[in-house]
């Protein structure tokens, strides 16, 4: 068990300058977080191009098409029940980095 003091709020300044700085000091934090998560999408994206070639290989492979329209669509609607009515521009951003060059 730990024997530390809790953390105590700063006692702020009539003016309120305290929660100024304390929100300028949280901005560097937070776009330390956002650029993490850049990151990672960029790479996940990247991973999802890899995979989305070898599925349109393996159907191209078959005698079908490369790219599959129904199944766009699924990811449409599942970028849309996720993120709501601009979802499906982001999921249509992905799906064109996923296709390649046509």
């Amino acid at each position: 068990m730990s024997t530390a003091a809790a953390p105590t709020a700063p006692a702020s300044s009539p003016e309120g300058t305290d929660s100024v700085t304390d929100a300028e000091d949280a901005i560097p934090v937070l776009r330390g977080q956002i650029d993490s998560l850049d990151q990672a999408i960029v790479r996940l994206v990247a991973e999802r191009a890899k995979l989305s070639h070898r599925v349109q290989t393996a159907r191209m492979n078959a005698g079908g098409t490369r790219v599959q329209l129904g199944r766009e669509r699924v990811i449409l609607d599942t970028y849309r029940g996720a993120l709501g009515p601009n979802g499906p521009a982001l999921a249509d951003a992905v799906l064109q980095v996923c296709r390649g060059p046509r």
